[in-house]
């Protein structure tokens, strides 16, 4: 009975209980020999430890967890880690021949018995998901799902956030990405396409995901009429963006998960899904959705051990960095670090174990986020070892998720994508010594005040996700570490963790706001409620356009006037947006060709900025300053931050050429047509 709730062939359900059984006993054994804390009478008390803690766990771990699961997710999975001491102490109680002297040995044994578990399963070959199914997908299968061939194909979309053409194309050359090589060896095609302005995950998610991103002009912008700044990773902001577009219906609207992104789409089951965290205060107390990643006793442990391979990793390569003296390079931390731990593993591993889940409760398209890369890249650089590296690890992940769709209630067909690519550069400061805020400062003689909105870090969102579903059933602890952030906040700076629901920014009348998207700011002029036109502007202001244009760090300016409607400038040009002429030379000639269409889009938001702020690109080198302190970047135009890719079956053809987000939806709308139809699905398995 046991073994026939193994998705495997039995022989491969053998191999694995009996492999894993011995590799556990010998373990236990030779921990017994080595630490002078435990004791062990013989091979055989091993060998029934092991069995006994395998029974204790089937038996009491689910029971445990089921009650501990808010407190295990709050924890990040430590509680976890206690229930598997706990359940060896038992096995020492109860048996005679097994015992522990301290409660440092025990630890030992945790991990000791773990790690050998992941060097068997490596070493031997085994899947490394035989564990999760073992345990998790028995309990998954739905039984009153048709069976697959009345199924019509699902969609699994992939986005790695991130990750442009070329360096998804060199990762691959390189070996880095194994399984996506696999892929385009067998049936699939690779294709660039262009994101649009602005080259950031609010704007070209949306636009994926509802065919439309009007109104978001960056990922923090100022909003005259309401005198308030939004900012695309505060949550109460990023639920608000949301609802000005969930009238559109929505890519998942039907049958679909969101996992890991910015916004939902629509989704009926949203988890790690920024949009949507208000949500999870209707949730019951003792919410269930990280339940079955943690079901495993050895789950956790696996997932730490990678957290903690993945700091030595990050203290390894910031230490050659720094001992080489590579430059651009920018100061990496340990908050960085962590960061990058909790990202490029913790949050990668969830997403991956929740998109399985979802899989086997037949959800018809299901859309995931990896952002590990677009993390560590934004510190280290886009094709840096350690963004390489990072990319491998999401190859493995798309394995896992490929090897486990020959075991889900219907087939599926995956397509890769990105929401934006990278650019990258010394910053603005390092090459000039100065911020824009201070430029602008100085240009004005420190006149005016100037309220510089802070970085564009995504990540912090994404963590917040997983902290509040956590938090949200406990109002208490909730405040009390709220508090505890509100004062990390005041005294280390802007960090917006447990920002649900977010206050409002104050901005003074007199200010102005600068909004940076790495190579892009907008200005905002709050005094006067409607955009402010060149002319006005520079009556106002008479030496700032003059003082900005000229500044070797800046690409040009794109500004409204009265007379021309919306113009590009720069020190040798001026480019007519409306009547596509110039004057002198061609500020966008070293752009992309749409990039004067992307202006024309950008500069018909009623809250974009009075003044558009693009620091220089060098097309020579590729290179381009961020306004933030970040080597790789995106938010702007110049070099590959606005080059994406998309990576589908053949049988799934690409129609033309896409220069914007919104139009990617509805090419992946035109997939989702095609699978959805169970006539198309016949014919494609008959071909």
């Amino acid at each position: 009975m046991l073994l026939g709730r193994f998705p495997y062939p039995p022989y491969r359900r053998m191999r694995h209980i009996l492999i894993v059984w011995i590799v556990e006993t010998i373990t236990l054994y030779a921990l017994g020999r080595w630490l002078p804390g435990l004791y062990i009478s013989s091979e055989v008390d091993a060998f029934l430890a092991v069995t006994l803690i395998g029974l204790l766990n089937a038996i009491l771990r689910p029971l445990i967890l089921k009650l501990t699961i808010t407190l295990t997710v709050l924890t990040l999975g430590l509680f976890s880690f206690f229930l598997n001491i706990v359940v060896i102490v038992l096995v020492a109680f109860i048996m005679p021949g097994f015992n522990f002297m301290d409660y440092q040995s025990v630890i030992y044994v945790v991990l000791g018995i773990s790690f050998m578990n992941l060097i068997a399963s490596n070493l031997l070959a085994l899947d490394e998901n035989d564990s999760y199914y073992r345990s998790v997908i028995p309990k998954l299968k739905p039984k009153d799902l048709p069976p697959e061939s009345a199924q019509p194909a699902g969609l699994i979309i992939i986005e790695i956030d991130g990750l442009s053409y070329n360096v998804l194309c060199e990762a691959i050359d390189l070996g880095y990405m194994p399984t996506l090589r696999n892929f385009v060896a067998k049936n699939y095609q690779i294709h660039p396409w262009n994101c649009g302005l602005p080259s950031q995950t609010s704007a070209s998610q949306m636009g994926i995901l509802y065919g439309e991103n009007t109104n978001i002009p960056a990922f923090r912008w100022y909003e005259k009429d309401r005198e308030k700044l939004v900012v695309s990773n505060h949550l109460s902001d990023t639920a608000m963006i949301e609802r000005r577009f969930q009238h559109k219906g929505g890519l998942l609207a039907v049958n679909s998960s969101s996992l890991g992104n910015m916004f939902s789409g629509n989704a009926g089951r949203s988890v790690l899904t920024m949009s949507k965290l208000s949500q999870f205060r209707k949730l019951p107390k003792k919410s269930g959705i990280f339940y079955n990643f943690f079901l495993n006793p050895y789950n956790y442990i696996h997932t730490v051990l990678l957290m903690i391979l993945e700091l030595i990793r990050e203290f390894y390569q910031s230490t050659v960095q720094i001992l080489s003296r590579r430059s651009p390079r920018i100061r990496r931390t340990i908050l960085f670090a962590l960061e990058r731990t909790v990202s490029a593993v913790l949050i990668r591993e969830l997403t991956t174990h929740l998109l399985i889940e979802d899989m086997f409760h037949g959800s018809q398209t299901i859309y995931a986020t990896y952002f590990g890369y677009d993390v560590v890249a934004h510190h280290t650089g886009v094709s840096s070892p350690g963004a390489l590296t990072t990319l491998r690890d999401i190859d493995k992940q798309i394995q896992r998720i490929n090897d486990a769709i020959e075991h889900a209630p219907r087939m599926y067909e995956i397509v890769i994508i990105s929401d934006h690519g990278l650019s990258e550069g010394a910053t603005f400061q390092q090459r000039f010594g100065i911020t824009l805020e201070q430029l602008i400062q100085r240009i004005l003689e420190d006149q005016f005040s100037i309220v510089d909105t802070g970085a564009s870090e995504e990540t912090k969102g994404y963590v917040n996700s997983l902290l509040q579903m956590a938090l949200a059933p406990h109002k208490k602890l909730n405040k009390t570490a709220r508090r505890i952030y509100e004062q990390y906040k005041k005294d280390k700076g802007n960090y917006f963790y447990f920002d649900l629901p977010q206050k409002d920014t104050q901005v003074k009348q007199s200010d102005m706001v600068l909004c940076t998207s790495g190579s892009l700011a907008m200005l905002y002029f709050t005094h006067i409620t409607q955009r402010l036109l060149l002319e006005e502007i520079k009556e106002l202001y008479p030496n700032l356009i003059e003082a900005l244009i000229c500044h070797p760090g800046i690409g040009f300016l794109g500004i409204d006037s009265y007379i021309n409607g919306p113009v590009v400038i720069n020190a040798e040009g001026i480019y007519y947006l409306n009547s596509k002429d110039f004057e002198g030379q061609n500020p966008l000639a070293i752009y992309d060709e749409t990039a004067a269409w992307q202006l024309e889009k950008l500069f018909s938001y009623s809250n974009v900025g009075d003044i558009v702020i693009q620091s220089r690109y060098n097309p020579e080198t590729g290179q381009i300053p961020a306004f933030e302190n970040l080597l790789a970047h995106h938010g702007g135009i110049g070099g590959d931050q606005t080059l994406a890719f998309v990576l589908h079956p053949e049988k799934l053809h690409f129609d033309r050429t896409i220069n914007d987000a919104t139009q990617m939806h509805y090419q992946l709308q035109k997939w989702q047509n095609i699978l959805f139809s169970s006539l198309l699905h016949q014919d494609f398995e008959s071909k």
